[in-house]
């Protein structure tokens, strides 16, 4: 597609590794909000990596009319994640969130799910990927919520 990826290089912010937001403000103008396609976030990082502060991006994306993409792989069980992004969804521009299957409900590599603020950008996807992909993810997941029931997944976020 010609698209080319810019990484924002992090700042060191006591023993954390975080966003630079300021870097990132420099970059939107360096290259224009209008030749970039989405700035991609995340919230599943490994210590001494802080999640991104997808809440101040969320606002940048909104000020700049930008996409955002948050990545959250391994997030929901996490509460706090899950708080920061609402948190984003209101205060700024949040596009999509794309969370593994597999780190997040105990089945096989695979599979994700696309959550969005916008019900268009969910029936966008569907049509975009419908019958592409192999339902084994879904029923894997089906078959591990139905053996774990409602009160085995809610003690696994406890």
């Amino acid at each position: 597609a010609g698209l080319t990826c810019v990484v924002v290089p992090t700042k060191l912010d006591g023993d954390e590794v975080t966003t630079d937001l300021e870097n990132m403000e420099q970059t939107i103008k360096k290259y224009g909000s209008t030749r970039i396609l989405a700035i991609v976030t995340t919230t599943s990082c490994f210590v001494p990596r802080s999640p991104d502060r997808v809440d101040e991006v969320a606002k940048l994306c909104g000020e700049h009319n930008i996409a955002h993409v948050v990545n959250h792989a391994y997030g929901l069980q996490c509460t706090k994640t899950n708080k920061l992004i609402n948190r984003a969804c209101v205060v700024g521009r949040v596009d999509a969130v794309v969370c593994s299957t597999d780190k997040n409900f105990l089945v096989p590599v695979g599979g994700a799910l696309v959550i969005s603020p916008t019900s268009t950008l969910i029936q966008t996807v569907s049509k975009t990927y419908a019958g592409r992909a192999s339902s084994t993810p879904l029923v894997d997941l089906f078959m591990t919520l139905l053996s774990m029931g409602f009160k085995g997944y809610q003690e696994l976020l406890t």
